[in-house]
C-alpha cells in the first residue's frame, strides 16, 4: 500500500457542483413562476385535471433529467467518481494509460501516484508508480531505503499466491534500472514480501431468533471480504477490526480465540490467512 501522502478519495465531501435533485421542488418553482406571470391561473393550477399542470409536471421531469445529466458530467471529470473511458481521459492528463483489464480503482491509484514519478530524486511514490505501470499483475508495492543508496522494492502479487516469480521480479528490476527512472546513486533490490501466516478462530454468541447458519455465514463473509481488501503490504491485522466484522445483526458477542494479539507488519510484510473457523455458541436474551 502506498505510504506517501495520498488523499483518500472516498473520504472527500461531495463537491458543491453536484446538485441534490428534487422533482417536487422543481414543480413548485415552475408553478410559482407561472402564477407570477399569469395570476388568473392561480385558482386552477393545482387541479390535477388542469392541462397547464400536466405541462408543468412534464417540463419539471425533463429538467430533472437535464440536471441529473449535468451532475453526471461533473462526476465524469473528477478522479474520485469518474469511471470507464472518462477515467482513461483523466489519466491521459498525467501521461498514464490504462493497462489491459486494469480496474478503475487501480487506475485511480496510479493517477494519484503519477505526479510522484515526475521527481528525479527517487521518492517512494515514484517507485510505486513505475512498478504498478510495468507490472499489471502487481497488487501492491513498497519502497524503503535499507542502507544509504540501497532501495528495497517489495512486490506483492495479485491472486492467492503473493510471491512473484524470479522472472517477474527480474522484469521489474530491469525496468527500474533505467537511468530515466532511478537516481544514479540508487542500488535497487526487487524482493518478494515476507508472509506472516495467520489463523483466525472465533466463537459467536447470538441473540435468540435469527437462524444461526445465516448469521454465521454473514459474519464469515463480512470478515473474508475485509481480509481480502486489507491484504496489502504493511497493513496490520487488528483484533478490533476482526471483532467489528464479526458483529452483523443477530450477534450478541464475539470471543476471538485467534489471533491472540494484533498482527503488526512492516512495509515488507503481508499476512496470509491459512485457516478461518467461525462457530456459534448459545444464544442470550440481552
Amino acid at each position: 500500500m502506498s505510504r506517501f501522502s495520498a488523499i483518500d478519495l472516498s473520504a472527500l465531501a461531495p463537491p458543491d457542483i453536484i446538485e441534490t435533485l428534487d422533482y417536487e421542488a422543481i414543480v413548485k418553482e415552475m408553478r410559482d413562476d407561472l402564477v407570477a406571470r399569469f395570476p388568473l391561473i392561480a385558482g386552477v393550477i393545482d387541479l390535477e385535471s388542469e392541462p397547464a399542470r400536466k405541462l408543468i409536471e412534464t417540463f419539471a421531469y425533463r429538467e430533472l433529467r437535464l440536471r441529473a445529466r449535468i451532475n453526471d458530467g461533473a462526476r465524469a471529470v473528477l478522479v474520485a467518481s469518474s469511471y470507464g473511458t472518462n477515467l482513461d481521459h483523466l489519466a491521459a492528463l498525467f501521461g498514464t494509460a490504462r493497462q489491459d483489464a486494469e480496474s478503475d480503482d487501480r487506475l485511480r491509484r496510479r493517477i494519484q501516484l503519477a505526479p510522484e514519478a515526475f521527481s528525479v530524486a527517487g521518492p517512494e511514490g515514484a517507485y510505486q508508480y513505475h512498478v504498478l505501470t510495468v507490472a499489471p499483475w502487481v497488487r501492491d508495492v513498497s519502497a524503503i531505503m535499507t542502507h544509504p543508496g540501497v532501495v528495497r522494492v517489495t512486490v506483492l502479487c495479485s491472486g492467492p499466491d503473493p510471491i512473484p516469480s524470479e522472472g517477474e521480479r527480474e522484469a521489474i528490476r530491469l525496468h527500474l534500472r533505467d537511468e530515466a527512472i532511478r537516481p544514479l546513486t540508487d542500488v535497487v533490490q526487487v524482493l518478494p514480501p515476507m508472509v506472516r501466516t495467520v489463523t483466525i478462530e472465533a466463537r459467536l454468541t447470538l441473540y435468540p431468533g435469527p437462524d444461526a447458519g445465516v448469521v454465521q455465514s454473514r459474519a464469515k463473509a463480512a470478515l473474508g471480504d475485509w481480509l481480502e481488501r486489507n491484504r496489502m503490504l504493511g497493513m496490520n491485522l487488528r483484533r478490533s477490526a476482526i471483532f467489528a466484522r464479526l458483529h452483523p445483526e443477530g450477534v450478541h458477542s464475539v470471543e476471538l480465540i485467534a489471533p491472540a494479539e494484533d498482527i503488526v507488519l512492516d512495509d515488507t510484510e503481508v499476512y496470509a490467512i491459512d485457516g478461518m473457523t467461525i462457530t456459534t455458541a448459545s444464544t442470550r436474551d440481552a
